[in-house]
Order: structure tokens, then sequence, then C-alpha cells
């Protein structure tokens, strides 16, 4: 039978935003039966860059070591209500991931499940194809190429129940298992691709990381429970974007163009694999309590390169270290730490580092107002781009050294020292990025 033109052909949900997010909103969402699929957007540079790391130490490593906290309560609802999974999990190894959970799916028992693996998006192997945007800083630990949706959604018309890739497109995860059921027009594949920009951030379009003009956000207890958003999209794309009844949060237009607009730079012309869409003529209708009406994004086709995201290992490391300062004077003994540590530094290249106070002006730096009122407790950060390990330990020893040789009180130290990685962006023809499918069974 054919859906009437205004009934939704397919529901999907944004069951994580980053590679640490909540699990529990995603199984409410599996468990609902209101979803044919939901996509779990785990990767970053970041957590990227750890991938690779476990990779080089051993090959069957290299997928989001979270997949099986994050799977384990999602699995039984591929089999009970037919919800597909779609995600980033398997970082830098999207084949071991599959075969993660076909035994994680065995040790469930949850039944015969279809797993995809795509694979492809490591170009390490086609660096002479890579441009550059810049010379490589340092050592090259890794490449890869963000791909886009007709993969997962060959893999979903395929019958995949899940499908994991590596440097997929945050937006792909949702439009690829979308497209199979939406007529082919490109404003079809432009709202496929706003669908995917709306639901890959999870609670931050349903009322997280956002406060009305004057106040008006969520309380402790919702934000707490806070419900993840459900798209729910007609045959030419048009979504509603609501949340679960019972589970708190806000939809509504703000919410919406927000996160619409979020890490957008040219919202007329925002570049996806799959094609360059454009926000100024998307509609954002609120047409009931927390729920909301898209449609109307253009669409242009995709450009011919692939962008390319490397790691270059630099020489040296990142120390990064704090003390606390806490009780009377603590604003002042704080101010008078960090003018030690200035001192002491005083010969160390200043554009390698950074000296700031935690609670006055370490996010805002020089544009920091001056504080209202003395502040009870403070932490006198420092930053620094070392040479080799024995410079990282006189940063970290500098610090130290406050305990016995600064202002009274310092304590509650924090220390990290961390590879010097740089990301790099290049672009790749998109016919240098051949994909692939690896199929696994867990019966």
């Amino acid at each position: 039978m054919t859906a009437h033109a205004g009934a939704p052909v397919f529901s999907i949900g944004g069951g994580a935003g980053f590679a640490g997010d909540r699990t529990d909103a995603a199984v409410r969402l599996a468990a609902s039966g209101e979803v044919n699929a939901i996509g779990l957007e785990c990767l970053a540079e970041r957590t990227l860059i750890a991938a690779l790391t476990a990779r080089a130490a051993d090959p069957e490593a290299g997928a989001d070591p979270r997949l099986r906290r994050r799977l384990s309560p999602l699995l039984p609802h591929v089999r009970r209500s037919g919800c597909r999974i779609i995600s980033n999990l398997g970082a830098a190894n999207p084949c071991s991931a599959a075969r993660k959970v076909v035994a994680l799916a065995r040790e469930l028992d949850v039944g015969s499940l279809r797993i995809a693996a795509i694979e492809g998006d490591d170009v390490m192997g086609q660096l002479d194809k890579v441009r550059w945007e810049e010379a490589l800083p340092g050592r090259l630990i890794g490449a890869h190429a963000y791909i886009g949706s007709q993969m997962i959604a060959r893999a979903i018309d395929e019958d995949a129940d899940i499908v994991i890739t590596g440097r997929a497109a945050d937006s792909a995860l949702f439009a690829g298992p979308l497209l199979p059921h939406l007529d082919q027009a490109p404003e079809a594949i432009a709202m496929a691709l706003t669908v995917g920009h709306l639901l890959e951030c999870s609670g931050q379009v349903t009322g997280g990381n956002y406060e009305r003009p004057g106040g008006g956000g969520l309380d402790a207890r919702s934000l707490a429970d806070l419900g993840f958003p459900i798209a729910h999209v007609q045959r030419d794309g048009t979504a509603e974007i609501t949340v679960l009844d019972h589970d708190p949060g806000i939809v509504d237009r703000l919410t919406c163009t927000l996160q619409l607009l979020y890490e957008v730079h040219d919202p007329s012309r925002y570049i996806t694999p799959d094609g360059v869409v454009d926000f100024t003529t998307t509609r954002i209708e609120e047409i009931g309590p927390r729920r909301v009406r898209v449609s109307g994004t253009g669409f242009r086709p995709a450009p011919r390169d692939l962008k390319v995201v490397g790691f270059a290992e630099e020489p040296g490391m990142i120390a990064d270290v704090e003390m606390g300062l806490a009780g009377s004077g603590a604003h002042e003994r704080a101010l008078r730490a960090a003018d030690v540590l200035r001192y002491r530094l005083r010969d160390w290249p200043q554009e390698d580092l950074r000296i700031d106070i935690v609670g006055i002006d370490s996010i805002l730096g020089g544009a920091s107002r001056p504080a209202n009122a003395a502040a009870n407790e403070l932490r006198v950060h420092v930053s620094a781009r070392c040479p080799d390990v024995e410079a990282a330990q006189i940063i970290e020893d500098e610090v130290y050294a406050l305990t016995l040789s600064g202002p009274g009180g310092g304590g509650s130290l924090r220390s990290e020292k961390r590879r010097n990685i740089a990301t790099v962006t290049g672009f790749i023809d998109r016919d240098a990025v051949p994909l692939s499918l690896t199929w696994e069974a867990s019966r």
C-alpha cells in the first residue's frame, strides 16, 4: 500500500550525539516502537585519534571501546521491534566493530542479525591523491575521508539490521536509512540531510544545551531524563521533529533553528558528501506541543571532492597542569600564583605557553570582565607546548612547587601530559575512495 502524501514513511531517532552520550534515552526510543531506526553519532576527531592509537598497538582494536555498553541494551530491541541501528562506532576499524557486535548478539542470544560494515574511509593508502590545505606539521598517523550516505542506504536496502561505519559524515548516519524510503527528488535528499543535521546532536535539539533568553530552560530533573529527538519523515522529505510523549524536552522553532545552524559557517551552502544544502529556504513551523514541521531545504549536487581529516603528530607533547586554591583570599592568592608562574616561566616561548585562572579568564581570556565579587575557590591552570618529556616535567614541577614556595593554601593538583597531535584538512577525488560492504551475521 502506498502511503498518502502526508503520512510518514519512515521514523528515525537520534540516539547519541557523541561517543560518551547517555544510553537510556536511546533505549527508550528503541523500546517505544515509534521508530524504524536509530542513528548513533559517536565519532569525533579526538575519539578517532584514540582509535588510531589503539589500532596501531593491536590490529583488531580501533573500534569504539564503549560499543558493548552502548549496544547491549539496544540489541534486544533490534529483533523485538525491528528498530535498525546505524552508527559510526566502527571508528578506525569498522569490520572489527561488526565482529564485536556479532559476538555480543550471540552472548545476549538476541537471534539472527545482519550486520554490515562499511570500509574505505581510511585513505592512508591513497595519500598521493590527497591535497592538503597546509604542509603537514608532523608524522601522519591517520587520514580519513568523510563518506556520505549512499553505502548506508544500500546496506539498509539489503536488509541490514545494523550498519557500522567509520568516518561517515554525521548527517549521513540519519540520511542513509531514510533515502530508500523517499522519492529521489533533490528536495527529498536535501531534507534527508536536514533531518540528519537536526538529529545528529541528540538532546541538543530537544532542550539540552539551551537557555531561553531571560531564562526558562528545562529544570534539573528534566535535563537528567532528557528525551532524544524523533523525526517522522514523509516521502518528499518533509519531517516532523518531536520527542516521546513521556520524555522531558523542548522542541520548538528556536531549538530546531539553533541546531540547524550548529557548526554551519554558511547556511546557504552547507557542504556534505551527499550534496550542498541551502538552509536559508528551510521552513520550521510549530504544529503542536513539542512538535515542529521542517521542509523546504534547497539542494545542489555534491562537490567532486571529499573532505579528508588527517592527524599529524608533532614532536614533543602538551602539558596541562592545574592547582586549586580555596577559602579566604583565594581570589588574590590565585592571581598571585599565576604571576609567580609568569615570572618562573618568563623564558618559555610565550606563543607555546598559556597561564590562566579557571573561574576568571580561562575561557574568555582577555575578553573576560572583572569579577563582581571575590570567588571562594579558583584553579590556576597552565597549558604548554613542550619540545620533549623533560620540558613537560618542568612545567608540572613548577606548578607543584607552588605548594611549598607559592601563595598559601595551594593543593588539589591535576596534571596531564599528552601527545601533540594536530588535525589537518585535505581533499580527495571521491572516485579515489572506493567503499565496500562487509557482511556479518550473528547466526
